[in-house]
């Protein structure tokens, strides 16, 4: 039996695992001697890339090939980030970076608690309910915990929850996973639905907004449309697209449906993909 599965990338189509990972888009990833190490749904595995390869241990090339998106067509998301002068220099920076399908409930409880600026850190909200709540898993020598499931959640109870120092959160999750345990097909409705319908649909979950709503969408529904503005994005935009065109007196809402207008006429329905490159090119968007 082979020590490791192998899958061999298709030559065609970009993929850099180490731009993908390091990116803060999921939580719980962390690389050691070259291996990145991840928790994706009640999956433990290690992973790494040697050119057009990626070696894995813990799940199966099936799961690794849908959790990266690795069928996903990605040059005609290039092709149109290209034709946009900011848009081709983040293509240039994060040449290989991948959205990743992430589970949908890990990816709504990450996007309902996470802070607004994306932190890597081995305490974060995820990360102290799962040590708290989820299952163990011994691992190449190491502890891992899965994040509970909703009926996980419900069962172990408010108490339980509030005990993992997670603040006021506890309530909106334990509201959260009592909703899903009473809709089992709550997904199905969220993928079948008309964009601002699924807005509609997780903005009905207690703490879920419309622009954590929009994240939800682009992370774990393959929403490439979604644009959710957040101070990063509109930073750039201000600084690049809109330089001079609004004082500081104006509101962010009108700012940001002018952003929302420029995404939509420059990176049409991979707007989602244009705001993460453009986010991971941040510190460079000056021409």
């Amino acid at each position: 039996m082979a020590e490791f599965d192998v899958i061999e990338l298709d030559s065609n189509q970009p993929f850099d695992l180490d731009k993908t990972l390091s990116c803060g888009q999921a939580p719980r990833w962390y690389i050691r001697d070259e291996w990145w190490y991840g928790i994706v749904r009640d999956s433990v595995f290690k992973i790494k890339q040697e050119g057009n390869r990626l070696l894995s241990k813990g799940a199966d090339p099936e799961f690794i090939s849908d959790y990266f998106c690795l069928d996903f067509d990605i040059n005609p998301v290039y092709d149109r980030l290209s034709g946009d002068i900011y848009g081709k220099k983040a293509v240039d920076m994060n040449y290989g970076l991948r959205i990743l399908n992430q589970d949908a409930w890990e990816c709504m409880i990450f996007q309902m608690t996470v802070n607004k600026i994306r932190t890597k850190t081995s305490s974060d909200r995820i990360t102290r309910i799962s040590s708290k709540l989820g299952k163990k898993i011994d691992f190449d020598g190491k502890e891992f915990y899965v994040f509970p499931r909703p009926k996980d959640i419900e069962e172990a109870g408010l108490a339980a929850l509030k005990s993992c120092n997670i603040s006021y959160f506890a309530d909106n999750i334990m509201l959260a996973a009592k909703k899903i345990n009473e809709n089992p097909l709550w997904e199905n409705e969220i993928s079948s639905a008309v964009y601002e319908n699924a807005i509609s649909i997780l903005s009905d979950f207690k703490g879920i907004k419309h622009r954590v709503a929009e994240w939800i969408l682009l992370f774990a529904f393959k929403r490439y449309e979604a644009f959710p503005v957040d101070a990063h994005i509109r930073r750039i935009f201000a600084e690049n697209y809109l330089e001079g065109s609004y004082s500081g007196t104006i509101k962010n809402e009108k700012i940001d449906e002018a952003i929302r207008d420029i995404a939509r006429q420059n990176f049409g329905e991979y707007r989602g993909y244009a705001l993460e490159y453009l986010f991971n090119s941040r510190e460079e968007m000056e021409v």
